[in-house]
């Protein structure tokens, strides 16, 4: 069954300050999973405007027989400091990720009042999720699949959507995740500031820079081409080139390499 919380908030329209009964954890076999497809959870209409918005809260995503765990997080900001996003999605969190261990028959160790903050430790250890926060990376990597501990962290509701119904469709969460990564390998060469920066990042995404790489960016190509975006197409075919361009490089240099290395003949 999927978690609840209450959501208060103000409208973006009116700035009227409303509450509202929202869900947290959503689980892909509950009943609400079908209205996470279809992008009808969450929303509110301002009573004083009649301006329909979704609600400011985080929203976790889970497919535990696919492996897919994906977090929702509205208005993430690139510079938030780790700490307060880790301290808005804490609760849900912890609740889902000790739901699914029980799920799957593994018994986590009894939280130590030591691993949460002085004066604090009430409160924590009532929480459903005492039980995972108060483990140690270690112990956590141990017990748990690696899935539960790298959840994809996105502020874009259609792409929860989007990666819900393509497990959906029978492909695993992780290839999912990697299709979101090279996504957002896409889309980070073609706003690269410069060709230092689109070098550095080339070279620390080269683990992505393959066959399935080309794949998305030639059914991007194809997407925009049907839907008349021309500029887009253009960008797309830039960025091929850019990325065909560095491996040709880093080819050339490995050749240079090993020519170097190569004991001289008699």
């Amino acid at each position: 069954m999927a978690e609840t919380a209450l959501c208060r908030y103000h409208c973006p329209n009116c700035d009227t300050e409303l509450s509202q009964m929202g869900l947290m954890v959503v689980n892909a076999e509950d009943s609400e999973a079908q209205q996470v497809l279809a992008g009808q959870v969450n929303l509110a209409q301002c009573p004083n405007c009649g301006v329909v918005s979704r609600l400011n809260m985080p929203l976790l995503y889970h497919d535990g027989a696919k492996e897919l765990f994906i977090i929702f997080v509205p208005g993430l900001a690139p510079d938030l400091p780790p700490e307060e996003l880790t301290a808005s999605i804490r609760y849900p969190y912890g609740l889902l990720v000790t739901q699914e261990a029980e799920r799957r028959g593994i018994e986590l160790p009894e939280p130590d009042e030591a691993a949460f903050p002085r004066d604090e430790e009430d409160e924590y250890m009532n929480q459903p999720g005492a039980k995972f926060h108060a483990m140690s990376q270690e112990q956590a990597a141990e017990l748990l699949p690696e899935y539960l501990l790298r959840p994809t962290i996105v502020d874009n509701f259609e792409v929860l959507q989007t990666a819900a119904q393509a497990v959906r469709d029978g492909m695993t969460g992780q290839e999912v995740v990697d299709d979101m990564a090279r996504l957002q390998l896409i889309n980070n060469i073609m706003s690269a500031p410069d060709v230092i920066s689109l070098r550095k990042l080339l070279h620390h995404s080269e683990p992505y820079l393959n066959a399935e790489l080309y794949e998305v960016i030639d059914t991007l190509s194809e997407q925009m081409s049907v839907e008349g975006q021309t500029e887009m197409v253009e960008n797309l075919k830039k960025v091929r080139n850019q990325v065909e361009k560095y491996k040709q490089s880093q080819q050339q240099r490995l050749k240079r390499s090993k020519s170097k290395g190569a004991a001289p003949k008699a």
